[in-house]
């Protein structure tokens, strides 16, 4: 199992950062965690294709996490000479698959060679050979933490959450935790995490390697948020970067 960072940011644009989004490389699968503006343009700089792509899950139905998802059902449909001829799964909340419903009737025509399967989110869910827990998180109406297995190894994505114990739950004896590290203690909003808190949760569920992501463009280090972030977690921790690529087999 292979993870590749495609986008560390959030809403606001930065030069360094792209909007969220991450893929996940199983054996035979290709998986999108969130799929926010420039996540297409992402993959072909990482030299991956968009026709790879098997499912895509999303956190929540936020813009900077939704916003590419049209894009990428529009190359999909458009591309000339290529003719998809899998289906495409998506997975989230109904929210996600009324955006998209509402934007195909509204701008685009249904896909003719391919099929686009919702799933709703649901506590356990098995995408061919992969395993997937979700937890509902403090953030908006429809947003979950997701939690991958594959080959005896996981992967959690907190997507955006404030602390919370069905968090640190789901987490629990992970390889990796991918962590909402919006802000820095001292600039706590409702809704996100800090790297204490990333630190503390991480500690709690027993992780491996803590992956702290989401990063807005402050005036925070990488280093202080390394250093908040190691006062509560002793484990390996690192401040995510755009096309940065962890592997876990």
């Amino acid at each position: 199992m292979k993870l590749l960072i495609l986008g560390s940011g959030t809403c606001v644009p930065s030069l360094q950062r792209n909007a969220p989004g991450y893929l996940l490389e199983l054996e035979g699968m290709r998986v999108l965690v969130d799929c926010g503006s420039g996540i297409l343009l992402q993959l072909e700089r990482a030299g991956r294709s968009y026709r790879d792509i098997d499912a895509v899950f999303i956190t929540h139905s936020h813009p900077d996490h939704i916003s590419d998802l049209m894009p990428l059902i529009h190359a999909l449909i458009a591309t000339p000479g290529y003719a998809r001829k899998k289906p495409l799964q998506v997975v989230g909340s109904t929210l996600v698959e009324e955006f998209l419903e509402g934007c195909i009737l509204g701008v685009l025509r249904r896909p003719e060679d391919f099929s686009i399967d919702y799933t709703e989110v649901s506590g356990k869910m098995q995408i061919q050979s992969l395993t997937v827990y979700s937890a509902k998180t403090i953030h908006s109406e429809d947003s979950f933490a997701f939690r991958f297995e594959h080959d005896g190894y996981c992967i959690v994505f907190t997507g955006d959450a404030d602390y919370s114990e069905s968090i640190i739950e789901l987490s629990t004896g992970a390889d990796l935790l991918v962590a909402d590290c919006s802000y820095p203690y001292e600039q706590k909003r409702k809704g996100h995490l800090t790297p204490k808190e990333c630190g503390t949760i991480a500690a709690k569920a027993g992780v491996k390697h803590l992956l702290l992501s989401h990063l807005y463009p402050t005036n925070y280090s990488a280093e202080d948020i390394l250093e908040e972030a190691r006062r509560e977690f002793n484990g390996k921790v690192t401040v995510a970067e755009d096309l940065m690529e962890i592997r876990l087999s």
